[in-house]
């Protein structure tokens, strides 16, 4: 068995536990999201911004965690562009500033990104098929 693709499978794996937890976290922002947009103001954004700033923390992560899986296999192409807003600016529009069009933005960039994780989620799970056919 080849030490590169038991290296590699490991990678794709703590990748793929890591997306399914930033989904997780995504999942309970948004829901913190439709509370603040159904009219919480204060409450609703304050636990919506924390659950942001965790998740921009694990997609930081997670880059780390995609940057592994491409170093072992050098020949595939996987990018991944994760982000989503936590500005000092989006902090005050959100919490301090609340209106209906800055909730409703924010609770699309949550879906979006779930979306993204789907998308690479689906490509590693490609991946680990390949490795695991290597074998």
């Amino acid at each position: 068995m080849n030490q590169q693709l038991i290296e590699a499978r490991d990678a794709v794996d703590v990748a793929l536990g890591r997306i399914d937890e930033i989904q997780k976290m995504t999942s309970n922002a948004k829901a913190w999201s439709w509370f603040d947009i159904l009219g919480n103001g204060f409450i609703g954004s304050f636990y919506k911004r924390q659950n942001i700033k965790n998740i921009n923390d694990k997609m930081s992560a997670l880059q780390e965690d995609l940057q592994r899986v491409v170093a072992e296999l050098e020949d595939i192409d996987l990018t991944a562009d994760f982000n989503l807003s936590d500005t000092s600016q989006d902090l005050f529009l959100d919490v301090f500033f609340d209106n209906i069009v800055t909730d409703i933005r924010v609770h699309q960039e949550l879906s979006d990104l779930n979306h993204e994780l789907e998308n690479t989620a689906e490509q590693l799970n490609i991946i680990a098929r390949v490795i695991d056919n290597e074998f």
